[in-house]
């Protein structure tokens, strides 16, 4: 067997990707005052450029990720936007 058979490498990356989900959605919450759906998208969750703009600077504070507007330009779900984040810190 493998090594990274025995480590399980897929399901850390999921439990990262999976953490980096609930952390970004403890900062849009934190945001918004609301509680947040990791399949909406943030357009949907009611945040507005200023919005955007302090999640981004939250989120680098967070993840020490600087992100760029292209991470949030096509609009995805919080859940696509941690997995994102989540690559870009690795």
């Amino acid at each position: 067997m493998e090594l990274s058979q025995r480590l399980n490498l897929e399901a850390l990356v999921e439990e990262n990707e999976q953490s980096f989900d609930a952390r970004l959605a403890g900062l849009i919450s934190r945001i918004t005052g609301d509680e947040v759906d990791p399949g909406k998208t943030l357009v949907e969750l009611g945040i507005s450029s200023l919005d955007r703009i302090e999640l981004a600077i939250r989120a680098e504070e967070e993840f020490g990720v600087r992100a760029s507007e292209e991470l949030y330009a096509d609009n995805p779900t919080i859940a696509e936007l941690g997995r994102r984040l989540s690559r870009c810190a690795d």
